[in-house]
């Protein structure tokens, strides 16, 4: 086995399929392996922080990437790689009427986080915020977060920190907000990505979400991935 570290993204790579919250059972299994093998897990989510912790602790996973790169949670401390307030940029994405606050932005610093009510609506929010922010979907919300940070970002921070070459790092992911770190680490998409994910993946598998994530610890745990 290459990889050192694994970088899992949650909704749509964990779970049943990219329309739903419940997880795989498949996944689930494959995690252990993973973990069982050695290897170090760091879930990497949209998701806001308390929620990805509490779901971490279920995993068994202790290293949380939330908020789609802006918070980190390492070894029981919290690092942001975001700043700013995002009050202002909430007003202007409310303005526009094209989406609804996620009941989780109550628990959201950088990433927030809108349920679309039009077919353009990630066009009008992106308009209305600037090019100072970032406005993408990850096929379960649209996401407003400040320019120049995303889950490849806290790749490198990780790399960094832990001492790796992001080359030992495999990453598995599903949606649009996932690319960075698809680019960053050795990338894994899963069968049902998004084609910016899939092109953004050096390997793409054939099972769709939590089938698919079972055959990327298939192929790292073979010696298949993390390798020239």
């Amino acid at each position: 086995m290459n990889c050192r570290v694994l970088v899992v993204d949650l909704d749509g790579t964990l779970t049943l399929s990219r329309n739903t919250y419940e997880l795989s059972a498949e996944a689930l299994l494959a995690l252990r392996r993973a973990r069982d093998a050695g290897l170090r897990v760091v879930l990497a989510t949209a998701n806001g922080l308390d929620f990805a912790l509490t779901i971490a602790r279920y995993l068994g996973i202790r290293d949380v990437v939330a908020e789609n790169g802006c918070l980190i949670y390492l070894d029981g401390e919290t690092h942001e790689l975001c700043s700013g307030d995002m009050a202002a940029v909430d007003k202007a994405v409310l303005a526009t009427g094209a989406a609804a606050p996620s009941p989780q932005n109550k628990c959201r610093k950088y990433d927030l986080a809108y349920i679309p009510l039009a077919e353009d609506a990630v066009e009008r929010i992106a308009a209305a915020v600037g090019g100072n922010y970032v406005v993408e979907s990850s096929g379960y919300a649209i996401h407003v977060r400040p320019a120049g940070v995303d889950k490849g970002t806290a790749v490198r921070w990780f790399c960094e920190r832990l001492g790796v070459s992001c080359f030992q790092v495999a990453a598995v992911g599903d949606s649009d907000v996932d690319v960075g770190m698809l680019k960053t680490a050795w990338g894994i998409a899963v069968g049902n990505a998004t084609g910016a994910a899939k092109k953004a993946a050096r390997v793409v598998v054939e099972g769709p979400s939590g089938v698919g994530f079972r055959e990327a610890v298939d192929l790292i745990l073979s010696g298949g991935a993390c390798s020239p």
